[in-house]
């Protein structure tokens, strides 16, 4: 694992020497100390507290911000032996999903809003009306109001990495299109998610199932952004060709919480037998990756004389070292690794959404 940076540990040693003072407290007054520590460490995270037992739990949460989702991770994995704590990753889905808030005056229950679900890439995209007449000068805090809401009864880890655009309409075009109430989403979302777009979280076992397709890459465009025909283009600005396989059976552990980081394997490829010799390692990666479910192979990408192979792996660290042998080899020399935090998947379905389009 990524060892806790400075800060982190400082947090963790005030909110240790706090603990005390913080259990003479009542619980609101509690949760505004502890987060009066948290902010003179650490940017972009809260603290919550839930439960009136002897240990309560101390949630970590960054809003639904993304980006501050690895820092989320290195502050739990950091977190010491609390007697008064359980320190947990990410506001959880609320056990009561039905259930009214209220701002400025104007309130709303999580079954007056109503969900429809469709595909967006890889995610579930969400299509919000509302089950009762909204006045116009509460519009506004009826959507913002509903943002809230998805995020208590989905989760905040969900809402933010699962779900893909929401929008708001008006009366159904579709009178197919199944809709139900956001108080009994969680088990249709749940559903949808392993049935319909089909990740169901468990490793592929057996031959992968891969498909490929050939794409060109930075096309010219016309002043509008338009892509010009080919009859307008010259030679030298000709689009570059490339070629995609896709490991269409790693949709089945796509966007997995512990799956979350993008690792690229790039070599050089000047000519066949360099070419055999990489194909066998980042083979030799996958399988070396996907034995101990460390992380999956999910594409490889032909272009402009490089071979790039793109692994989701769950620990950027053990990936490396795991991989360390590998990338000693003759023909590892070229290398260029990359890694990004990437819990949507987008650099796998940036290319496996060409595939169901």
């Amino acid at each position: 694992m990524t060892t806790p940076s400075p800060a982190i540990g400082a947090f963790w040693r005030a909110f240790s020497d706090a603990q005390a003072s913080l259990q003479a407290q009542p619980l609101r007054e509690r949760v505004g100390a502890a987060n009066a520590l948290i902010d003179q460490h650490l940017e972009g995270l809260a603290l919550e507290m839930s439960g009136d037992d002897a240990v309560v739990d101390l949630i970590v949460t960054a809003h639904g911000s993304i980006e501050r989702f690895p820092l989320l991770a290195q502050v739990v994995a950091a977190a010491p032996a609390l007697p008064h704590y359980r320190v947990r990753a990410f506001r959880e889905r609320t056990t009561q999903p039905d259930f009214p808030i209220g701002m400025e005056g104007f309130e709303l229950a999580t079954s007056e809003v109503l969900v429809a679900l469709e595909q967006d890439g890889g995610q579930a995209a969400l299509e919000i009306r509302f089950g009762r007449e909204i006045p116009s000068d509460y519009q506004d805090h009826a959507r913002n109001m509903a943002f809230i809401m998805l995020d208590h009864v989905l989760g905040e880890y969900d809402f933010a990495v699962k779900v893909g655009a929401v929008d708001f309409v008006g009366e159904p075009g579709d009178t197919h299109t199944p809709w139900v109430p956001l108080s009994q989403l969680p088990p249709v979302f749940d559903r949808y998610w392993t049935d319909t777009l089909g990740h169901t979280g468990h490793f592929p076992t057996g031959e992968a199932e891969w498909d490929g397709l050939e794409l060109q890459f930075d096309c010219p465009i016309d002043e509008d952004g338009n892509e010009l025909p080919a009859d307008d283009i010259d030679s030298e600005d000709a689009p570059e060709t490339g070629v995609v396989m896709v490991n269409t059976s790693a949709n089945a552990v796509a966007m997995r919480a512990d799956l979350a980081y993008a690792l690229t394997v790039d070599l050089a490829v000047p000519d066949s037998d360099t070419l055999t010799a990489v194909q066998d390692l980042h083979e030799q990666a996958a399988t070396l990756l996907q034995v101990p479910q460390l992380g999956i192979l999910v594409l490889t990408l032909m272009r402009a004389g490089r071979r790039q192979a793109l692994y989701y792996v769950s620990d950027e660290q053990l990936a490396k070292q795991t991989l360390a042998p590998l990338l000693l080899r003759d023909e590892a020399a070229s290398l260029e690794l990359k890694v990004a935090y990437d819990p949507a998947w987008s650099g796998y379905f940036e290319y496996a959404g060409y595939l169901s389009a």
